[in-house]
């Protein structure tokens, strides 16, 4: 009696269960699914070759962007505080680590007629440095000024 009931059970889950049912596609559904994916495919490839021109195209813009900042960046100049010039590069030495210690950058740069300029702050614009300046002249010496190196 228990085989029975066990075959009766296990014919009636083989029954029902979609294993053994047919698709319940027909074979036009199924070519318009291949066409469909083909179609898909094809599109696919495209986007990618679309995906690569962009990228490349992005990739010029940024390093137009970036020559286009670095001419800008050029054009405005670099301003410096200067709050020593010296003739003798030792002096100068000596007075950069003045400024160090006071919170400056304390670099030396080439000035006009052989003097070694000490700086104190750099600045992009000229706003920046005439503020700086100020500042300088109200805190370290009275003769702070600017300098724009080219």
């Amino acid at each position: 009696m228990k085989k029975a009931a066990i075959l009766l059970i296990t014919v009636i889950i083989a029954s029902s269960c979609s294993l053994f049912e047919k698709p319940s596609m027909s074979q036009e559904e199924i070519d318009s699914l291949v066409e469909e994916k083909a179609v898909l495919e094809e599109q696919l490839v495209n986007l990618k070759q679309d995906y690569e021109l962009l990228n490349l195209k992005a990739e010029e813009c940024a390093k137009m962007l970036e020559q286009q900042t670095k001419e800008k960046k050029a054009a405005i100049g670099k301003y410096s505080v200067i709050i020593g010039s010296f003739k003798n590069m030792k002096y100068a030495k000596d007075y950069s680590v003045k400024v160090k210690g006071m919170g400056g950058l304390g670099n030396i740069i080439a000035g006009p007629y052989d003097f070694n300029l000490v700086v104190y702050t750099t600045h992009a614009t000229l706003r920046e440095a005439a503020q700086s300046m100020y500042k300088a002249r109200e805190n370290l010496t009275d003769e702070a000024w600017i300098y724009m190196e080219k």
